[in-house]
């Protein structure tokens, strides 16, 4: 009997410790539900440059493992979004690149998502030095808290931790265009 109290009281108390960080927004993208953030611009104006610039919502990329990542140019920025059900949908181009119309509510096809912004793979040859974001997407206006689900996909993906770096950048929300 002795035995069984010490196993039920790790529980319950570990119970307790779990329910308290997740009260405290500590225990992961489970413990609740993140706010959602509603794109500022409509979306068939968008649809119509996409399409007139031979891009194609088909080719958005929505990785699901560490080894889809290995797509993106080192050290390019592309932009992202984290959708509302915790998925990464990623352009297929760099942010930088000619007639790339791949904008945030594009990959999101105009719906409200988590977090939006820019996603750049660090790579020293095949070894993953490092994945940055950044929240700056003028369509979403999204804030630096936010990027924790763009941390949770991430993560869920296969990136270590460790490996992920927030970049504080603002986006400058005033314009109605990306």
């Amino acid at each position: 009997m002795h035995t069984t109290r010490l196993f039920r009281a790790p529980r319950i108390h570990l119970a307790l410790v779990l329910g308290g960080l997740g009260l405290l927004g500590l225990a992961g993208p489970a413990s609740a539900k993140p706010a959602l953030l509603a794109p500022q611009v409509p979306i068939e104006p968008l649809r119509q440059k996409l399409k007139d610039s031979g891009g194609d919502p088909t080719q958005i990329l929505r990785p699901k493992k560490l080894a889809d990542l290995g797509r993106f140019e080192n050290g390019k920025r592309y932009k992202f979004v984290v959708l509302a059900s915790g998925q990464l949908a990623v352009a297929p181009l760099p942010a930088d690149a000619q007639h790339n119309e791949y904008v945030h509510p594009i990959l999101a096809d105009g719906a409200a998502v988590q977090t939006a912004g820019g996603l750049r793979i660090e790579r020293d040859g095949d070894k993953l030095k490092a994945v940055v974001v950044d929240q700056d997407s003028k369509a979403y206006c999204p804030t630096l808290e936010s990027l924790g689900a763009a941390r949770a996909a991430l993560v869920a993906v296969g990136v270590p931790a460790a490996l992920i770096r927030l970049d504080d950048h603002p986006p400058g929300c005033a314009a109605k265009t990306e």
